[in-house]
């Protein structure tokens, strides 16, 4: 009899427990994932430039293959490739011991012969008071004239040897003739270099180059300093025009447009460049910031942020002004908000605030 009311208490309790569950699932409420909070800017009216995608290579401002002005052994080398350099740095040593030697014997002998110049100088000075009074022979004045004169010339002459002699020892040390990058270093110690042999490959990497090929119908549509979007290794990048190589391509009948951009160590000369180049006047549209135009499924779309919901247009670009980018699209209206950050995370129709 007691087990029988124990199951019908543990029973009863079970419901109870059950039915106050049920309820408090009831309380709960009903609904998706909340908004996701999102920042948007307004669709405007304005001009922008229709524009078309030129592929291109990055290059650096200028490289230079460091020559050595004198022959000899390499001793040491201080550069490796992909250094970075100084103006004035040393790249390569070449053995100097021997034009250490010649200059140590050339310096002994100009030092002795100042100090033969200043006795015959001073023997001159006496001799000429003693021609004054007549004390000895004109013949015997003047020939210690002509020694003094003799003295003066060979001094000129070692000097100007030891002066050479001087330079072509510093030119022994190949040096950096401007800030750059070490492209490749071309020689080895021990290897033996000529007169006018390069030694390394130096890259000015101050400033870079985006080199275009473009068709002539472009080029009117291209002013000096003139900032297009670029886009290289998946980045997008400003640059600005600089010159037309004043030379085509006989067979494409294209011109290579140069345009600048900053130092960044990450960049590097033969990096393939994307360009975005302006390919008629500009038009008016409706502008939206870049930053709302994404790619979905191999389309560009933007986001709508209309009652509270994301509404995705598919949509096509029709040019750029600045940082504003001309689209066209089912459905677009100035004055419309469209979302410009958390859009690469939303989906169409997902409740948004903003």
């Amino acid at each position: 009899m007691r087990k029988i009311i124990c199951i019908v208490l543990a029973g009863l309790s079970l419901t109870l427990t059950g039915g106050n569950v049920i309820a408090e699932e009831k309380k709960k409420p009903a609904g998706g994932p909340p908004p996701m909070l999102v920042t948007t800017a307004e669709i405007v009216v304005g001009k922008a430039t229709p524009t078309a995608t030129f592929v291109g290579t990055l290059y650096f401002s200028r490289t230079a293959d460091v020559a050595a002005e004198v022959d000899g052994i390499v001793r040491q080398v201080y550069s490796d490739d992909g250094q970075e350099v100084k103006a004035g740095d040393r790249l390569v040593r070449l053995d100097d011991d021997l034009m250490s030697t010649e200059i140590a014997g050339t310096r002994a002998v100009y030092e002795q012969n100042l100090v033969e110049l200043e006795q015959a100088q001073r023997d001159y000075k006496r001799i000429e008071a003693l021609h004054q009074e007549d004390s000895i022979a004109t013949s015997e004045y003047e020939s210690y004239g002509t020694r003094v004169n003799r003295l003066q010339k060979q001094s000129t002459v070692l000097n100007a040897r030891l002066d050479r002699l001087l330079l072509e020892q510093k030119k022994k040390t190949v040096r950096a003739p401007f800030d750059g990058m070490i492209i490749e270093s071309l020689v080895e110690a021990g290897e033996w270099v000529k007169t006018g042999g390069s030694v390394a490959t130096i890259a000015d990497n101050s400033t870079l180059e985006v080199r275009v090929d473009i068709p002539a119908t472009l080029i009117h549509y291209l002013k000096p300093g003139r900032v297009v979007s670029v886009t290289i290794a998946g980045a997008p990048r400003e640059a600005s025009y600089m010159t037309l190589v004043p030379k085509g391509d006989l067979a494409t009948r294209t011109f290579t447009a140069k345009f600048k951009l900053d130092h960044d160590p990450a960049l590097f000369e033969g990096m393939e460049a994307t360009a975005i180049l302006p390919t008629a006047a500009a038009v008016e549209g409706l502008l939206v910031p870049r930053d709302a135009v994404i790619n979905q499924f191999g389309r560009d779309v933007i986001f709508l942020a209309a009652e509270g919901t994301a509404k995705m247009i598919p949509v096509q670009v029709e040019g750029y002004q600045g940082m504003l980018v001309a689209v066209t699209g089912t459905g677009l209206e100035a004055g419309q908000q469209v979302v410009i950050k958390g859009n690469e995370r939303i989906r169409d129709g997902q409740p948004v605030r903003f």
